[in-house]
């Protein structure tokens, strides 16, 4: 029998999430750190926070999470075995290492340099992976792998932008290390992650329900992506972009009959957190508007809608699921995961409004820290032990 100590070993969404979920937790908790001292009138050197904090957001915790998910369900996509513990856990391992030297570094600035370099080896060996499984893959239908690796990719060019960031001090590297992040990793992954589960879970509990999952669909959700991230590059207005992008999502919300979800807690909380996605595409698209008629736009409340509204939701529906599944246990969201979950749509909530109302702002990022925190550390007190106990039912990992 394996001991705890050794069991997050035993598959790779126990480690992948394990590890996401430490980085998750004290990432936030610093922040929050930092906002109390700020509010003190106390300003702690090193790093710029900006740039700490959107580095840690995007790349600290966010893949640890894609990589424990993506090792375990990709190969059932692909009808491969799951890579051998000798693989992942190295990389996993590496990949979490650079993340605690990345949260260390605001107060240590010479740890960012190294917290990279871990995260670049770390990533590049993840992506080497990713795509042998891809590669010995005899299944027909390679669409979300491939377009998993692609945004893989992407994301490594992003850690090597960070990378020369880090070496001249160029803010303009770290912005596209960040464009790159949110548009060329995260929004394609989540998205081609929803494309493929969101129907198929769907699809098990909702009856009558017909899965509506179309290739051009999904196809045109990256297109869109990668065009916006070109025109961030070039500095241009993308309202020629995200409001079809915006409309397309908020279409395949209803199409994916979100009313009927809320029958079903577990299932609501993916389906939810979907609808995140076309609502942050509609600011994106408010915001860019009122810039065109040369009035102030919505600040980063776009942002805060897609990142904590979308990501930080989607990712606390998804990992719940999985872990209640491979755990063992039913797959029902009790009380306390529930409770969690909206408190996160309260965070994001919170932080758009805070951007659109100034004068709620500033109280409004003080709110929103303290029920993140209370929200994630309730629910890491009830999952993260199940990431190093046996499965209830007796199975094997």
């Amino acid at each position: 029998m394996l001991q705890p100590f050794a069991r997050p070993f035993s598959a790779p969404h126990r480690l992948g999430f394990l590890c996401g979920g430490a980085v998750l937790l004290t990432g936030f908790l610093l922040w929050g750190i930092e906002l109390l001292l700020r509010e003190g009138g106390v300003l702690l050197p090193g790093i710029p926070p900006l740039f700490w904090h959107g580095y840690v957001m995007l790349y600290g915790f966010f893949p640890l999470f894609m990589l424990g998910f993506i090792y375990t369900a990709g190969p059932r996509w692909l009808n491969v075995t799951v890579p051998p513990r000798r693989h992942y856990a190295p990389v996993v391992l590496l990949y979490a290492t650079g993340s605690v030297l990345a949260l260390l570094a605001r107060a240590l600035p010479w740890l960012l340099l190294p917290a990279l370099l871990l995260h670049l080896a770390g990533w590049t060996l993840a992506c080497l992976i990713w795509f042998r499984l891809i590669a010995r893959s005899p299944a027909a239908d390679k669409l979300h792998a491939r377009l998993v690796a692609l945004a893989f990719q992407l994301g490594l060019a992003g850690l090597a932008a960070l990378l020369l960031w880090a070496l001249n001090g160029d803010a303009e590297l770290w912005l596209h290390g960040v464009q790159l992040g949110v548009w060329g990793l995260l929004l394609p992954v989540f998205l081609t992650i929803c494309h493929r589960m969101l129907p198929f879970f769907s699809g098990n509990v909702l009856q009558p329900y017909l899965p509506w999952r179309p290739d051009w669909l999904l196809y045109t959700w990256v297109g869109c992506c990668l065009l916006d991230l070109f025109l961030e590059w070039l500095q241009l207005n993308t309202l020629i972009i995200d409001l079809p992008f915006a409309a397309l999502l908020l279409y395949t919300s209803w199409r994916w009959q979100l009313r009927r979800a809320f029958a079903v807690k577990l299932l609501v909380m993916l389906h939810a957190a979907f609808a995140w996605a076309g609502l942050a595409l509609l600011l994106f698209s408010i915001s860019e508007l009122l810039g065109l008629a040369g009035r102030a736009g919505l600040g980063l409340a776009p942002l805060h809608a897609l990142t904590l509204g979308f990501f930080c939701t989607m990712l606390l529906g998804f990992v719940t699921r999985v872990t209640l599944g491979h755990s063992g246990r039913p797959l029902i969201a009790g009380g306390l995961a529930w409770t969690c979950y909206w408190l996160m749509h309260g965070v994001a909530l919170t932080r758009v409004v805070g951007e659109i109302v100034p004068v709620f702002g500033h109280y409004g990022y003080l709110l929103a820290m303290g029920m993140a925190l209370v929200a994630l550390a309730l629910w890491g007190r009830v999952y993260l032990p199940m990431y190093w106990q046996a499965r209830i039912d007796g199975q094997a990992d």
